[in-house]
């Protein structure tokens, strides 16, 4: 994983270039900004439509985590005839669902669907923030999702993130004590904050009189690989709680906001006012994902990424480390790696650069999509390989070189920045 240092008064990565602090690694040459990350994505998704015109489901296998689905049964297509029928329908069954999933009660919790994640962070901020307020965000490694700073940003709060409970604990002591403490349970890098540290936290943010809010997206595979409560049913619990429908699980990409009723009620209009709130193909296709769960497929991924990571061995040089379902190396290790096997100590890339590379290599190559080829800008810069949802499909073996021919396709490029402009931006 990369550490920062200070190198002129700014924050740089091991590399010696300075971290863009919104996404919290380096820009380049060619990744210069979030509209280059933009290409680089549309980019990745026509070579996704060229190999499944060209071999159907053969030629791409996801390997993001990510289903991003509108399922749907027999009978839903009344009640999105409009939205006068949606109403007339629904009886608040998906908040009932949700909460049910959440392990918590109808009588002191409430929730709502939102458009994504990141709307759902900008209406909890603007709801219970206000301007100048502190706000603790804790993780076990890496950073917090960019939604969370961005909302606090916008609410013209005070950000700041510790990592790992230790310095949490040291940094929720100052003062101003926190008004709202964050806690992500597992980060965008997949790297999980262990119970009873997660306990520990919320506990003494209570202690400290704060708010205790739940970045809990990745829900799903923290019940599926930890086998940890749910995040209501957490003691003690926090007051509000995040859940993203999308990841390891077929649900559409939307936002559930859940917790404490009085809570809910506020963040809940703010999201109306900003017009965030989910419409009704969201919130039915999302009924449908909280009603299908099923962790087994989540828990064989998983399996078969420990497989995969001990077949793996020295071509991760011990850098590799498990992303719940999947496989994982920093970015900056991962350009590390490269310049290792190069045996030189420079190059121009940065490691977003090197990172996206390889999965684009893949991804043309094999048809295999990752984070880093298709993701948001602003993405964790992590080199991963998941194996949820198509890992199976890929097999273990093809996993193994897709690893392979990534690190080999990056160390090939690391002297020719042309070839990487036009692999990332055509």
């Amino acid at each position: 994983m990369g550490t920062a240092h200070m190198v002129g008064g700014n924050k740089c990565d091991r590399f010696g270039h300075p971290l863009d602090p919104t996404v919290g690694y380096a820009r380049g040459a060619v990744i210069t900004d979030e509209v280059a990350e933009s290409l680089r994505q549309a980019r990745a998704y026509g070579i996704i439509r060229d190999r499944y015109a060209r071999y159907g489901d053969d030629g791409v296998y996801n390997l993001t985590g990510l289903i991003r689905a509108f399922p749907f049964a027999p009978g839903d297509g009344d009640a999105m005839r409009s939205y006068v029928h949606f109403i007339a329908r629904s009886r608040g069954e998906f908040e009932a669902l949700a909460i049910e999933h959440l392990g918590g009660r109808r009588e002191t919790h409430d929730g709502f669907l939102a458009t994504r994640i990141t709307a759902a962070m900008l209406a909890i901020m603007l709801a219970l923030l206000k301007p100048g307020e502190r706000v603790l965000s804790l993780v076990a490694r890496d950073r917090s999702h960019p939604s969370v700073k961005q909302g606090v940003t916008l609410a013209r709060a005070e950000f700041e993130e510790a990592v790992g409970i230790d310095a949490f604990a040291e940094a929720l002591g100052r003062d101003p004590a926190p008004s709202l403490v964050v806690i992500t349970t597992i980060s965008p890098s997949k790297h999980h904050l262990p119970l009873a540290d997660l306990t520990r936290a919320i506990g003494a943010a209570r202690a400290r009189g704060a708010l205790v809010l739940l970045d809990d997206a990745h829900m799903a595979s923290r019940l599926a690989l930890y086998d940890e409560p749910a995040a209501l049913a957490i003691d003690p619990a926090p007051d509000v709680t995040v859940w993203s429908l999308d990841k390891h699980m077929g649900g559409p990409r939307s936002g559930l906001v859940a917790g404490n009723r009085d809570l809910i009620k506020r963040i809940k209009a703010r999201a109306l006012g900003l017009g965030v709130e989910a419409q009704l193909g969201q919130i039915i296709a999302g009924y449908r994902a909280v009603e299908a769960f099923d962790p087994r497929p989540v828990r064989e991924a998983g399996e078969s990424a420990k497989r995969i990571l001990a077949a793996l061995g020295n071509a991760t040089h011990g850098l590799g480390y498990l992303a719940g379902a999947g496989v994982a190396v920093g970015g900056e290790d991962y350009l590390g790696i490269a310049l290792a096997r190069a045996g030189c100590e420079r190059t121009s890339l940065v490691p977003i650069e090197a990172v996206a590379f390889g999965s684009m290599t893949i991804l043309e190559r094999m048809g295999a999509v990752t984070i880093p080829a298709v993701g948001m800008p602003g993405a964790s810069c992590t080199f991963r390989l998941m194996t949820y949802p198509d890992g199976a499909r890929l097999g273990e073996r093809g996993v193994i070189d897709a690893w392979n021919m990534a690190i080999e396709a990056t160390t090939a490029a690391l002297d020719d920045p042309e070839r990487v402009r036009a692999t990332l931006l055509g």
